[in-house]
């Protein structure tokens, strides 16, 4: 894994966790959106597993949703989304 791509997944595993980040991650507009979606949904998808009352159905929704985003980050940025 590359340096800035183990920088990048570090941020995003606070982030996820709602740690405290003072990162500048820079990019094109396509790139940080769909960085941005990606760790949203990462955030959600941890604190649904989490919630004893999030069934099934939704956690396989987001999975799916979660895994669609990772693909189009990776054609974007050629980083792996390993979250």
């Amino acid at each position: 894994m590359k340096k800035k791509d183990k920088l990048i997944h570090n941020a995003a595993s606070k982030y996820i966790l709602g740690e405290n980040i003072n990162i500048e991650i820079k990019g094109n507009k396509q790139e940080l959106e769909q960085l941005s979606e990606l760790l949203d949904i990462s955030k959600q998808l941890f604190h649904s597993l989490q919630d004893n009352k999030t069934s099934l159905q939704e956690i396989m929704s987001l999975v799916e949703y979660k895994k669609k985003l990772a693909d189009s980050f990776y054609q974007t940025s050629g980083i792996k989304w390993k979250l």
